[in-house]
């Protein structure tokens, strides 16, 4: 056999290598997504910080409606609800969405700004997170920013407490530490 027609086959199977190498090759980002809920944002316990006091299993639904083939980071809205045993109905808790943009939104009513580094603000039913400033870059953006928004349904309360205070304290928890294990997928920490 000529040698002339072996190199396109060799170069093909040095292809294939390298391209399995890469996907089973361990990472932040498929360490996380594997461990945690909603794209690898949130642990199990911190899921379950917001409830609607009528009991029943976490149920953590990603839904990309675009069937993204890439990265749905930005295709997809985590749901996090619950429900009981006895019923089928599935109860809405809150949704966590990651979205690129160019402009900030002003703070929600009751809502309150980050301080220590960090761009957003907090409130009691819904808050919005910017990711820190290398991330946009890292996401393969051309935004300026990336931010995560928590939205709280209504009659969600804070473990036992029935207050804002409580129910802000428990969505700054959920948001902050979806926005630090982004930021752990893709290599942009602050």
């Amino acid at each position: 056999m000529d040698k002339k027609y072996l190199v396109l086959p060799v170069v093909l199977v040095v292809a294939a290598a390298v391209m399995a190498a890469v996907q089973l090759w361990p990472s932040e980002l498929k360490d996380l997504r594997a461990q945690n809920l909603c794209l690898g944002m949130l642990t199990e316990q911190t899921a379950g910080g917001l409830d609607d006091r009528k009991g029943g299993e976490l149920m953590v639904d990603e839904y990309d409606p675009e069937g993204s083939k890439g990265d749905p980071v930005f295709s997809t809205i985590c749901f996090v609800g619950r429900k009981t045993s006895e019923s089928t109905t599935y109860r809405g808790q809150y949704t966590l969405d990651v979205q690129p943009t160019n402009l900030l939104n002003a703070p929600a009513e009751g809502a309150t700004r980050l301080a220590g580094g960090r761009s957003g603000w907090v409130g009691p039913r819904q808050s919005e997170v910017q990711l820190p400033a290398a991330c946009p870059k890292e996401m393969r953006t051309d935004a300026s920013y990336v931010t995560v928004v928590l939205k709280v349904a209504p009659g969600v309360v804070a473990a036992q407490n029935w207050n804002d205070n409580a129910l802000t304290k428990a969505s700054r928890t959920i948001i902050l530490e979806a926005v630090d294990n982004l930021a752990k997928q893709y290599g942009c920490e602050a």
